[in-house]
């Protein structure tokens, strides 16, 4: 049981929209006289609040609330319309939804047991509620504490680079929302499940339908105070969501990027109340109690280094002194992994006149997606992919920024889906980790840029139409990769992974639908075709095989 030492009592309002909606309000034990105010909304039923913060309860998103009533802040956990407590028709993440939440804002601001400055909190849905929120721009909203959630609902988690996601859909639509309200003896409010469902997979383009639910178009609007932090194990999700909401936002910002390698070590972190006191908690009570505690001489940027273990700084995102290093992709076997090909990454560019690699699907082997298993059922995730591995390292190398891989690819069919992998193999000799840095996304019909959006390091792709490709024809194709941060030690090495489905068990939840796929796809690497890896790279003081 969650351990809250006082009882909510529950509000209600009528929205603009004509739907009646309700929260709890939790307010400190002992408090005199009118509260700051934070406030959490989502669709997972304020009346689950019992239930503890466990990978088994996914959608207990509200952080240390005990923490916050003991510092003085009333906390309000709304329903959002139509579902819970509250009527009206689930829409999730519409623009209507966040009007919903601005009215309730503004409702709560007027109480008087409020000091009518708000701030938002909770992860995931409850921050996707804070971007929807403040593009709205409630007078009372005063700040956003804006932990691990999307921007851009199709390109972040829907549709990743055109190809629909399918066991997170699945997992998060059935089991985190419509049937925990079945459980409850409640329904989705208004009905229409079904719609829903037909809705989420038939708007496969970034139409109408989806502009509505993804903030990211009018980030701009929002010029409050944001704190952004991204978790490196959510970049499946809504990391990417939590740097370009840092970037676009038009207020006082800071990023944050944590540690956390997975879905369940971010929900850990989140309800930790020391986490929360050392970075949330001074930004709440800075904007919202006016506390001179020095939280906006942090950095405007920190995120912690994987493979090295440590936060560095910067003052823009990408950081202002990085370069890009570039490593082509090769024929030649690396001989240090067993997979379908065994390619290499080189730095200097291809030579040969006529280099590919080919590969058919799918493939006898893949167990659990991409996933084989020895006679042991020790599970192998690369054995039936493609790799290209570079050579050991020759001195410390920090990749900080953004990622592009350009590849030059042709199928026997009209279309083909490419899914990309980037991989710190950290250590030496038998202990060697591969750690999982960055990921990417394209179905080639998808390939069209969306020129005011787009850059050399990162392609936005405009998925307003299907453009199929025509069969033996080599086509360029340019995969935004997840933002990312690491370090490559002297003598560790990076790989490159590409296949055209996922592993069952290091990518879910996050993992596609397969379809109708049968053919052969080429990766050419050639001098004609120089499919390259480009990274953003930071510079290092080197410190000799002692670091």
């Amino acid at each position: 049981m969650v351990d809250v030492n006082v009882q909510p009592f529950e509000i209600e309002m009528r929205t603009r929209h004509g739907d009646l909606v309700r929260a709890d309000v939790y307010l400190p034990r002992d408090h005199a006289g009118p509260c700051p105010v934070l406030l959490g909304a989502s669709p997972y039923q304020k009346s689950l609040r019992r239930l503890p913060p466990h990978w088994v309860f996914p959608f207990i998103e509200y952080g240390p609330m005990q923490l916050y009533l003991d510092e003085g802040y009333a906390y309000v956990a709304m329903d959002v319309p139509g579902t819970g407590r509250s009527e009206g028709t689930w829409d999730f993440v519409s623009r209507a939804e966040g009007e919903a939440i601005h009215d309730m804002i503004e409702h709560v601001a007027e109480q008087d047991w409020s000091t009518g400055d708000v701030g938002m909190i909770g992860m995931s849905y409850y921050c996707w509620s804070q971007w929807n929120t403040a593009r709205t721009r409630p007078p009372s909203l005063k700040c956003l504490g804006a932990y691990d959630g999307a921007t851009d609902m199709y390109r972040d988690w829907m549709y990743h680079g055109g190809m629909p996601t399918e066991m997170f859909l699945d997992a998060w639509l059935f089991g985190a929302v419509l049937t925990q309200h079945l459980w409850e003896g409640r329904d989705i409010r208004g009905g229409g499940r079904g719609e829903l469902v037909y809705d989420i997979l038939t708007h496969s383009l970034d139409d109408e339908w989806q502009r509505r639910r993804s903030p990211f178009w009018e980030l701009d609007q929002i010029d409050i105070p944001v704190l952004s932090i991204g978790v490196w194990g959510k970049s499946s999700l809504h990391l990417r969501g939590n740097f370009t909401g840092f970037e676009r936002v038009r207020g006082p910002r800071q990023l944050v990027v944590t540690e956390p390698d997975s879905f369940a070590g971010a929900q850990t972190q989140y309800s930790d109340a020391e986490f929360h006191r050392s970075e949330l908690l001074p930004w709440y009570d800075h904007h919202l109690k006016g506390v001179r505690n020095g939280v906006m001489d942090r950095p405007a940027v920190r995120v912690f280094v994987q493979g090295e273990g440590k936060y560095r700084e910067a003052t823009t995102w990408p950081p202002d002194d990085v370069k890009t290093a570039t490593f082509f992709l090769s024929g030649e076997q690396s001989g240090v992994v067993k997979s379908l090909n065994d390619g290499s990454l080189f730095d200097a560019p291809p030579q040969a006149t006529d280099s590919a690699t080919s590969w058919s699907y799918p493939d006898p082997q893949w167990m659990a997606g991409v996933t084989t298993f020895d006679e042991k059922g020790v599970p192998d995730h690369v054995a039936r992919v493609n790799t290209f591995t570079s050579a050991p390292f020759d001195r410390d190398r920090e990749f900080t920024g953004q990622g592009v891989l350009v590849l030059h690819a042709s199928s026997d069919q009209t279309d083909m889906d490419v899914i990309v992998k980037l991989t710190l193999l950290s250590g030496k000799g038998e202990a060697i980790k591969p750690i999982k840095v960055s990921q990417g996304w394209l179905r080639a019909s998808h390939r069209a840029e969306d020129a005011d959006l787009t850059s050399d390091m990162r392609p936005f792709h405009a998925h307003a139409e299907v453009e199929p490709i025509t069969p033996g024809k080599a086509y360029e194709l340019r995969i935004e990769l997840i933002p990312m941060s690491f370090l490559v030690r002297k003598g560790e090495r990076i790989r490159l992974e590409i296949s055209n489905t996922d592993s069952m068990i290091t990518d879910a939840p996050m993992t596609h639908f397969y379809g109708q796929k049968v053919g052969t796809d080429t990766y050419h690497h050639d001098a004609v075709h120089p499919s390259c890896l480009r990274l953003h790279e930071r510079p290092r003081v080197q410190l000799g095989d002692s670091q």
